[in-house]
């Protein structure tokens, strides 16, 4: 967004609520639990859907719907946050070559600590460019390095093909680790949604290879089972910007062999053993098909007995971190922050 239009975001999103409610053209939205969204978030929400935001248009091929999706999308990206600057590496990986941003925070010294960033999409859309707010934001805030991923995307490249692309990312981070300025032995994973699910699956990986793990995992609304197999999915199957249809499209895109859906590669939730993993903050929002089955992956890192911090957003909905023009988002964005700083 501009600087004009990030003005006018603001303003409008800090009228009062039942203006806002109003404004979005449906009653208050409410979910299980006595689960109220946010109103400048219900408000984002209807808007999103009217722009038919993210909808599957059948008419089109994978890479068409990427590039309409960006196209959507483009109005909303934020300007680049001052104090912070990127530069893109390539990287070698089987068959192939990825890129990974770096972000350094300016004034910041060396032996930092550095988090491994997975981005979201289900598997199949967005990029590095799509996540580059949310990266500068924790960035400058946490000072510290930054490594988003642009894993390939199925369904050209199915399981396991994005995992072992992020493996890759992790281990050439690791291993260079002293020529980048980072402490390898504060190298931590994060992602959201799809990017969480990569992230708790390079972790699994790592530990069943008994290679040097992570420092800790951030899973922001992550998919864990994608088996569909909680309430969550069909409490939110239809009225959100990711719905059901979406879900089993892109599940199906990454994991084209249903017996495959509760690999725990694919599936973290399926994993037969859950201890030995790092340290773990998970994210959950209230209105999300996902919100269940990472609520059960949080549970299942506890009671293994791993250090497991976990906050639900309960007003807020899939996707919100990159949705910061709403002062509810800005708030969630500052506490995940601080959360992952403990465990850097």
């Amino acid at each position: 967004m501009s600087k004009l239009q990030n003005t006018f975001a603001k303003l409008l999103f800090s009228l009062p609520d039942s203006f806002l409610i109003r404004l979005s053209g449906l009653p208050q939205m409410k979910a299980k639990g006595g689960r109220a969204m946010d109103p400048a978030n219900q408000l984002l929400l209807t808007t999103l859907l009217k722009k038919r935001i993210l909808e599957i248009d059948e008419s089109k091929t994978v890479p068409q719907l990427r590039d309409w999706w960006k196209s959507q999308l483009a109005p909303f990206e934020n300007p680049p946050l001052k104090g912070v600057s990127h530069r893109d590496i390539k990287v070698h990986v089987e068959g192939d070559s990825i890129r990974i941003r770096e972000y350094t925070p300016s004034g910041l010294g060396t032996n930092v600590p550095a988090l491994v960033y997975l981005h979201g999409g289900g598997f199949t859309a967005f990029e590095i460019e799509t996540y580059q707010s949310f990266c500068e934001f924790v960035s400058k805030k946490l000072n510290i390095k930054i490594y988003s991923v642009g894993y390939r995307l199925a369904p050209e490249h199915p399981f396991p093909v994005p995992l072992e692309d992020c493996c890759a990312a992790f281990s050439w981070v690791l291993d260079n680790a002293e020529e980048l300025g980072i402490d390898a032995n504060r190298i931590s994973v994060g992602g959201d949604s799809a990017g969480g699910n990569l992230s708790a699956a390079l972790c699994l990986k790592r530990r069943d290879l008994g290679q040097k793990m992570p420092k800790g995992q951030l899973l922001i609304y992550p998919s864990t089972d994608l088996a569909g197999s909680f309430p969550s999915v069909e409490e939110f199957a239809e009225g959100q910007v990711i719905t059901r249809k979406h879900l089993k499209w892109f599940h199906s895109n990454y994991v084209p062999n249903p017996e495959d859906m509760k690999n725990p590669y694919a599936s973290p939730l399926f994993a037969k053993d859950h201890s030995g993993l790092p340290s773990a903050v998970i994210v959950t929002a209230g209105f999300d098909p996902l919100r269940d089955e990472a609520q059960a992956y949080a549970d299942l890192l506890k009671k293994a007995g791993v250090n497991t911090q976990h906050k639900e957003y309960s007003s807020l909905g899939h996707g919100f971190i990159v949705a910061d023009a709403t002062a509810a988002v800005q708030q969630a964005n500052k506490q995940i922050c601080e959360m992952l700083e403990a465990v850097l």
